[in-house]
């Protein structure tokens, strides 16, 4: 349900008919738009869909638009119809009703922090009356919002694909100089023949043009099934995401291959074509190459160890982050634990949607397999899942109210048992909590020790909603361990449960079923729905689903951008490795004349192994080191992205260290081992 103005706000125009107006808003008129999923699915896309009656809890409803495809907001919920809110005079006036979320369009020139000091304003004087102590407002941008963790996560493989790009091109500049230096015979041909440095830079950068073209190339085939696994990373709160490669990317596509070729290509290039023919000449195949040379290619690798360090690093930490993600405690066990959502939209009243929770519980717990049953407000573990109220602790005076909110959740008697809450003090509902009886509650331990740090909390009094002298006064009767109610990255925040046959609104719109059995849940799916339907043969049920597979949805976003940071990580592992290895191969073939010399002055094999290899070490060491220092900064700055990122865990930073100097051990031992076998006569021959 929205307010008729949203459609303005969001800029957003129906595909075919109109949206409903301010006069359709404020009557209730019974119209609703859809969505191009349901138009096309239900409708089979005829245009002739204007008009005709669609039902919604019961109601008939005129279909007056149809959303185009690309449109969608806040999909988490699979809106496919959007009806006139019709929001009653008390619902508009009351502060402690949290069920609706707004968006605003900001003016022109209207920063982020100009308007939320306006709302901040604005809030002070509507609220008054009802709120004398300090209070803030959020202003939160909508992209924000719907992307949620996908854009850390996104910006965070972003940077580690630039990193592995950094390193590929750091790669292959430094096997291009050792090539240019291996073509000295060729490039001083080509300058006694007569032609010019600029004519050999530019055939050098031809070469890496053609070099980076074909590896764009390779690139884009593998971007396509690349992006359809991305695509598996968008969570539910954006919607339908479909990438595809358009002229944007094809262009920076093209854009990176040239700079790439350009920035990394340069050098070699410059430096290939600064030999003296006659040098050139003098030194036949072998190349020549200078101190500043080998400085320049040791910094190389370096550089490209330190971001293969970073990468590890970061990947071995958000490895540890997401295996402590996958053991948080939910608060309650989650193995054969079955839930679905009934809606009661067509018990109006609250004796009736008593009645038919209390007779539908019933039926499910008479099916062989059930071994308890409850129902609950707000299904755990659901995202968005934030209804929550203001509370009054007795003895506080208002000024108290706008720092204290918890959640609010209407349960049945058995639901703790159902789901296996830990109560850690007091007791659970019992036969005789009855609406006739004072109104009681159980609060969870972060309510707890947020209000009674120190000292018990049973028997303590509260009112929530309606805070003034209306509003009833509740007993807390136990405190349970904290139940994820929000999903698994979320804080722990104080939630309120109460007695379905005490609400004053009864389990709200819908009614989620949680169902603990003996058997596996997927097996008593249909005989729930017959006990269900055996109650009320129109009703509707949704969301059928384990908990098991609710948390495997929340930890799918977290393992896949896991996965694909290792990945990148091993990657870039395995391109520093090569880099080393192949500058310790350059430099044995361009040193194997002086490797004779030392072993016919009586060098051993064993001398020439730990020559080569010490040199080989020392620069994997200097890399590690630098690596270990970036690594150390970006750690601190992924805490602030990533929900229980722990940035000083040593026993990760520790396994990448071995890694490293283990795969940078075997990189220098290959060419130092195969210089240490050189035949000495062989090597003094060698041109």
């Amino acid at each position: 349900k929205t307010t008729a103005n949203l459609w303005n706000v969001l800029g957003a125009n129906p595909l075919i008919g109109r949206v409903f107006t301010e006069e359709e808003d404020e009557k209730g008129v019974r119209v609703a738009v859809i969505s191009h999923g349901l138009w096309q699915r239900r409708y089979g896309g005829s245009p002739d869909v204007l008009g005709r009656t669609i039902a919604v809890n019961d109601n008939p409803y005129e279909v007056i638009g149809v959303m185009p495809r690309e449109f969608y907001f806040m999909p988490a919920r699979d809106i496919a119809i959007w009806m006139p809110a019709s929001f009653p005079a008390w619902m508009r006036r009351s502060f402690s009703w949290h069920d609706a979320e707004v968006v605003a369009r900001l003016k022109p020139g209207v920063s982020l922090e100009r308007a939320e000091e306006s709302m901040a304003a604005l809030s002070l004087q509507v609220t008054a009356k009802d709120f004398r102590g300090p209070h803030s407002v959020i202003v939160t941008p909508l992209r924000e919002e719907l992307a949620g963790k996908t854009q850390t996560a996104l910006v965070v493989l972003l940077c580690a694909a630039a990193s592995l790009l950094l390193i590929a091109c750091v790669n292959l500049a430094n096997l291009l100089m050792s090539r240019g230096a291996v073509r000295g015979r060729e490039v001083a041909v080509r300058a006694a023949l007569g032609a010019g440095r600029g004519r050999l830079v530019a055939q050098f950068l031809t070469e890496h043009l053609v070099l980076a073209g074909l590896g764009a190339v390779a690139g884009l085939a593998l971007a396509v099934p690349a992006m359809r696994f991305l695509e598996t990373l968008v969570p539910e709160t954006m919607g339908p995401v479909r990438l595809t490669l358009d002229w944007r990317v094809l262009a920076f596509s093209a854009g990176a291959a040239i700079a790439a070729a350009l920035t990394f290509g340069l050098a070699p290039a410059l430096r290939g074509s600064r030999l003296a023919p006659q040098d050139g000449l003098r030194e036949g195949g072998r190349g020549t190459a200078g101190p500043r040379s080998h400085w320049f290619q040791h910094w190389l690798i370096v550089i490209e160890t330190a971001l293969a360090v970073v990468l590890l690093t970061s990947s071995s930490l958000l490895l540890h982050t997401f295996q402590h993600l996958r053991n948080t405690d939910l608060g309650m066990r989650s193995d054969k634990l079955l839930t679905f959502e009934t809606p009661l939209f067509r018990y109006q009243d609250f004796d009736r949607r008593v009645a038919f929770v209390n007779a539908e519980l019933e039926k499910i717990r008479a099916i062989p397999g059930v071994v308890h049953a409850g129902a609950t407000s707000q299904m755990p573990l659901t995202v968005n899942n934030t209804h929550a109220t203001f509370y009054l602790l007795a003895g506080q005076s208002k000024e108290s109210i706008p720092g204290q909110v918890a959640l609010l959740r209407i349960v049945t008697r058995d639901y703790f048992s159902t789901i296996g809450a830990r109560l850690r003090e007091g007791r659970f509902f019992e036969v005789s909590d009855r609406r006739s009886e004072s109104p009681v509650a159980i609060v969870n331990e972060s309510f707890a020790n947020r209000n009674f740090p120190g000292r018990s909390a049973i028997g303590a009094r509260f009112k929530y909603g309606q805070l003034n002298e209306k509003g009833y006064w509740y007993t807390i009767v136990g405190v349970v361990k904290e139940i994820r109610e929000v999903g698994l990255e979320e804080e722990l925040k104080p939630a309120v449960y109460r007695l379905h046959e005490q609400a004053d609104q009864v389990m709200d719109e819908a009614s989620g079923i949680v169902v603990r059995t003996s058997v596996e849940p997927e097996s008593i799916v249909a005989a729930v729905r017959q006990a269900i339907w055996s109650v009320d043969k129109d009703q509707p049920i949704a969301r059928v689903q384990t908990v098991e597979e609710i948390v495997a949805r929340q930890l799918a976003t977290p393992s896949q951008s896991t996965g694909l940071l290792s990945v990148f990580a091993l990657l870039a592992l395995f391109l520093a490795s090569l880099g080393l290895y192949g500058v310790l191969s350059y430099a044995v073939t361009q040193r194997t004349n002086e490797i004779g010399v030392r072993m016919a002055l009586g060098a051993t094999s064993n001398d020439i192994l730990l020559s080569f290899g010490r040199r080989g070490m020392a620069l994997a060491l200097a890399g590690l080191a630098s690596g270990l220092v970036l690594a150390a900064i970006a750690a601190r700055l992924m805490t602030t992205l990533f929900y229980g990122f722990q940035p000083d865990y040593l026993p990760a930073v520790g396994a990448v260290i071995l890694v490293l100097l283990a795969v940078a051990a075997l990189a220098c031992f290959v060419p130092a081992r195969r210089a240490s076998r050189i035949d000495p006569m062989l090597a003094l021959q060698h041109e």
